[in-house]
C-alpha cells in the first residue's frame, strides 16, 4: 500500500467524512503506521486537549502537544538536560517539524540524532493518547540513544584540598600539534610568558603535519602560482555548501602567507627544506585543484622532526614545554577563562593560571567511539581504518561545552579514499570496517561494485568516491590495475598527499611510487590485494561475476583506447586500460579517517563563542577541535587546508593572547 504523509491523511480523512468513510479505516494508510480501526464515524480523530509524554535522549526530555479535533495545533519541549550546542539547538526546527508534518515520524536534525529519536517518541505517545489508540506511530529504536547519550558526560569536581600545586604564567596552550605549537611559538616570541602542555610524552605528541596550505607566500609570489585570496575563499565557502563562515575563510587567507614565510624559515633552521606544490592544469579537468599546498621535503617521514624544530626556535623565546599533563577541567572568573585544572605525571592535580589567556589545540574527537556513534554515524560507517591522533578523544572540546561554549550542528571528518578489506569481507551498514591502509586507493584506476559494474568517474574528491560507493551493494567495492600501474599513476597526476610522483616544480611527494610499491607488496602478502594472470581469475579472486566483470574491463579498455570517457566523463589522461599480465584487485569499504573537522565555534580573534554569540575572554580554539569552518565534504583538492587552517589560526591565536585581543 502506499504510504501518504500525515497532512494528505488529514485531507483523506476529511473528504472521507463527507463520504461516509470513517477516518479511523483510512487511518491504516497512515505513513503513522496505524494499527488498529476505531469504529466512530469520522466526527474527527482526536479527542481535542493537551497530551504530555517524555522520552530518553541524553536526558529525559518532555513532549506537551495539542489537538484540535483533527490536527496538532501546539508543541511544546522540554529539552533543558540536552546538550546545549547540540540538542537544544534543535529545539525550534524539531517543533516547526512535528507543526508541518502533522506526525511524529519527521526528518528530526543532522547532528541530534539522539534527540531527534527521543522527540519522535515522545510526540508518537501522545498521538496515541490523543486519538485512543487509534493511531499508534511507529517508534524509534532507543538502542543508540543508551550507548551515546554520555558522550558529553558532566564537569568533573576537583576539591580545592586535592590541588596539590599551582603553576602561573601568562598563554597556556594546551596540545603540541599542528597548531598548539605554532600558538605556543607565537606567543613566546611576542614576549609573554608562554607554557605549553602535552597529555603525552614527546614521542606520542601530534606532530605538525607534513603539508600546509596558503595564499601569498614568499614562494607562491616567487613562482608565479599564487592562488587569489578570493578564489581560496570562495572555493572553501562553495565546498562546504556555504557552512564556513567567510570572514573567518578570509583571516586564513590574509594571514596564511606570513605564517608559511615564518614556518620556512624556522625549518631551514634545523636543515629541514619546506616547498610550494606545484601541479598540473587541464582545461578539460572535472574538479578544479587549487596550489595553496607546501610540504616538508623529508628524508624519512616523520611529524616529530617539524614539531622539534618549531619548539627548539620557541623555546629560544622563553617557551616552557611540560609534557605528560591531562587537562581536566577549565577554569573560570565570572565569564572569562582564567586557567585550567591538569594532573601530571604522579596524578597530582595542578593549577595553572593564564593570566592573558589559554588557548586550546587539544584535537577533534574521531578516537572517541561513543562521540562518533552520536555525531557523525555516517562518518563511522564510511571509515574503514582509523589513523586518528592518540590524543582525538574529545577532551578539548567537552571542557569548552562545559565551559559554556557552543560547537557546530553539522558535523563532519577527513576521510580518504584508501582503506582496503579481504577479497571475502564486505561492508556492514551502520558500522565501521575493520582493513588496512592502502594508500594508492585515491588513484583512479577503474573501480567496480560487487556486481562487476563500474558505477563512477574515478577521479573524484576522496570522499566522494566514497560516497558514491554508499548506495552501492554494501558500500563495499573492487580497485583493479595491471602491471603498468607505476606508468599510469604517473600520468594520472594526482593532487596533494595522494600524488606518488615529484610535483611540476620538482617538490617531492608525500610519499613516493616506490614506498607504496613496498606498501602494496605488504598487503599482497596479507591477502587484501590479489593477484591474477588473466581478467577471468581476477574477477574469481575477488568474488565477483566473471562474465559481468569481463564486459565492464572490455568496455573501459574501448573508452581508453579511444581517449574519452562516454559513460562517465573521466578525464581523458586519467583513464587507463587493464591489458598487461599479472593484473591485481582490492576490494574497498570505507576509507581511512584522519580526524574530524568540526568543532567549537570561535570568532574572528580565535575566541570561544557562548550561547549568546558573544566571545568568551582569555579562551581561544584553534586547530581541529575548532569550527565554522569545514561541513559535509574535506576540500582535498586544497592540499592542506586543515593543518594550514591549523597552523595559520594557531600563531593567529598565539599573538592574540599575547596582546590581550
Amino acid at each position: 500500500m502506499e504510504k501518504i504523509s500525515r497532512k494528505g491523511f488529514l485531507k483523506i480523512a476529511a473528504a472521507a467524512a463527507m463520504s461516509g468513510v470513517t477516518a479511523a479505516g483510512l487511518a491504516a494508510c497512515n505513513a503513522a503506521s496505524s494499527s488498529t480501526a476505531a469504529s466512530s464515524g469520522a466526527a474527527g480523530i482526536y479527542t481535542p486537549g493537551t497530551y504530555t509524554a517524555t522520552a530518553k535522549g541524553m536526558s529525559e526530555i518532555t513532549a506537551t502537544v495539542t489537538f484540535d479535533a483533527t490536527s496538532i495545533t501546539k508543541v511544546e519541549l522540554d529539552l533543558s538536560g540536552e546538550t546545549d550546542s547540540i540538542g537544544q539547538a534543535a529545539k525550534d526546527k524539531l517543533i516547526e517539524q512535528v507543526l508541518n508534518a502533522q506526525t511524529s515520524q519527521i526528518d528530526g536534525v543532522t547532528g541530534a540524532t539522539v534527540t531527534s529519536k527521543a522527540v519522535q517518541n515522545a510526540v508518537a505517545d501522545c498521538i496515541q493518547q490523543a486519538s485512543g489508540g487509534v493511531i499508534n506511530p511507529a517508534q524509534q529504536p532507543t538502542e543508540e540513544a543508551s550507548a551515546t547519550a554520555d558522550w558529553l558526560g558532566e564537569e568533573p569536581e576537583v576539591a580545592e584540598s586535592d590541588i596539590k600545586s599551582t603553576v602561573d604564567c601568562e598563554v597556556l596552550v594546551v596540545g603540541a600539534g599542528s597548531s598548539g605549537t605554532f600558538a605556543a611559538a607565537a606567543a613566546a616570541e611576542a614576549g609573554a610568558k608562554t607554557i605549553l602542555i602535552e597529555k603525552f610524552g614527546h614521542d606520542m605528541a601530534s606532530g605538525i603535519r607534513d603539508t600546509l596550505a596558503a595564499c601569498g607566500s614568499k614562494q607562491q609570489q616567487e613562482d608565479g602560482d599564487d592562488v587569489a585570496k578570493k578564489d581560496a575563499v570562495r572555493y572553501l565557502c562553495d565546498w562546504s555548501q556555504g557552512y564556513t563562515r567567510r570572514s573567518l575563510a578570509q583571516v586564513w587567507a590574509d594571514r596564511s602567507g606570513e605564517t608559511i614565510d615564518w614556518f620556512t624559515d624556522v625549518l631551514a633552521e634545523s636543515g629541514v627544506n619546506f616547498r610550494h606544490e606545484i601541479d598540473e592544469k587541464r582545461d578539460n579537468d572535472n574538479y578544479k585543484a587549487l596550489d595553496v599546498g607546501h610540504s616538508t621535503q623529508y628524508q624519512d617521514y616523520d611529524e616529530h622532526l617539524t614539531m622539534d624544530a618549531v619548539l627548539k626556535h620557541a623555546e629560544a623565546d622563553g617557551l616552557e614545554v611540560q609534557y605528560e599533563i591531562t587537562m581536566v577541567k577549565l577554569e573560570k572568573d565570572g565569564d572569562r577563562v582564567t586557567g585550567l585544572i591538569a594532573k601530571n605525571a604522579d596524578g597530582e592535580y595542578v593549577r595553572y593560571n593564564a593570566s592573558k589567556g589559554v588557548i586550546l589545540a587539544c584535537g577533534g574527537y574521531s578516537g572517541n567511539d561513543t562521540m562518533m556513534n552520536a555525531l557523525q554515524p555516517q562518518s563511522v560507517e564510511q571509515t574503514c581504518i582509523n589513523y586518528s591522533k592518540p590524543g582525538a578523544k574529545g577532551d578539548g572540546i567537552k571542557a569548552c561545552l562545559w565551559a559554556g561554549a557552543i560547537m557546530d550542528t553539522t558535523h563532519t571528518s577527513m576521510i580518504f579514499d584508501r582503506g582496503a578489506i579481504k577479497p571475502d569481507q564486505t561492508g556492514e551498514y551502520g558500522k565501521a570496517s575493520d582493513g588496512a591502509l592502502f594508500w594508492m586507493g585515491s588513484q583512479p584506476f577503474l573501480k567496480v561494485n560487487l556486481n562487476g559494474e563500474r558505477f563512477m568517474n574515478e577521479y573524484m574528491p576522496y570522499d566522494l568516491v566514497l560516497h558514491a560507493a554508499a548506495s552501492q551493494p554494501y558500500h563495499t567495492y573492487c580497485t583493479v590495475w595491471d602491471s603498468k600501474y607505476a606508468e599510469d599513476c604517473e600520468r594520472f597526476a594526482t593532487h596533494g598527499c595522494s600524488r606518488l610522483y615529484p610535483h611540476v616544480n620538482g617538490t617531492d611527494p608525500v610519499f613516493p611510487m616506490g614506498y607504496i610499491q613496498m606498501l602494496n607488496a605488504d598487503l599482497q602478502e596479507q591477502g587484501y590485494i590479489v593477484e591474477a594472470d588473466t581478467i577471468e581469475e581476477l574477477a574469481e579472486k575477488l568474488g565477483l561475476p566473471v562474465d559481468t566483470f569481463t564486459a565492464t574491463v572490455d568496455r573501459y579498455n574501448e573508452l581508453a583506447a579511444k581517449g574519452e570517457d562516454e559513460d562517465f566523463g573521466k578525464e581523458d589522461y586519467r583513464l587507463s586500460t587493464l591489458s598487461e599480465a599479472p593484473f591485481y584487485g582490492v576490494r574497498q569499504a570505507g576509507g581511512y579517517l584522519i580526524c574530524t573537522i568540526d568543532g567549537i565555534q570561535i570568532d574572528d580573534n580565535m575566541h570561544a563563542i557562548d550561547h549568546d554569540f558573544k566571545a568568551i575572554p582569555g579562551l581561544y580554539v584553534i586547530g581541529d577541535m575548532s569550527g565554522n569552518y569545514f561541513s559535509g565534504s574535506y576540500p582535498c583538492l586544497m592540499a592542506g587546508a586543515a593543518a594550514g587552517r591549523s597552523a595559520t589560526f594557531g600563531r593567529f591565536a598565539g599573538q592574540n593572547a599575547a596582546a590581550g585581543i
